[in-house]
């Protein structure tokens, strides 16, 4: 049987209680803890890709987030699609 910290038990609990009050309380125990892993492995692939976002800035690779240029690029793939609202 695995071990678990007790930080680990407690964010469990957190997540059980913010699935229970988002309206999915209808999950199996097996069902939540499935979930939660999942949520975990997401987690853990973010904090490692902002680790190395956060690298980067410290070696100044990294240049300030044009909002106007994504915005655009967003509204021209979209009018690709057909989707011009």
């Amino acid at each position: 049987m695995a071990t678990v910290s007790s930080s680990d038990f407690s964010q469990f609990c957190d997540f059980v209680i913010q699935i229970r009050n988002s309206g999915a309380a209808d999950l199996t125990p097996e069902q939540s803890v499935q979930k939660f892993r999942e949520e975990q492995e997401k987690l853990r692939i973010w904090n490692e890709r902002n680790a190395i976002a956060q690298e980067q800035t410290r070696r100044g690779e990294a240049k300030p987030l044009d909002l106007d240029a994504v915005m655009s690029r967003v509204r021209q793939r979209l009018a690709e699609r057909g989707i011009t609202d």
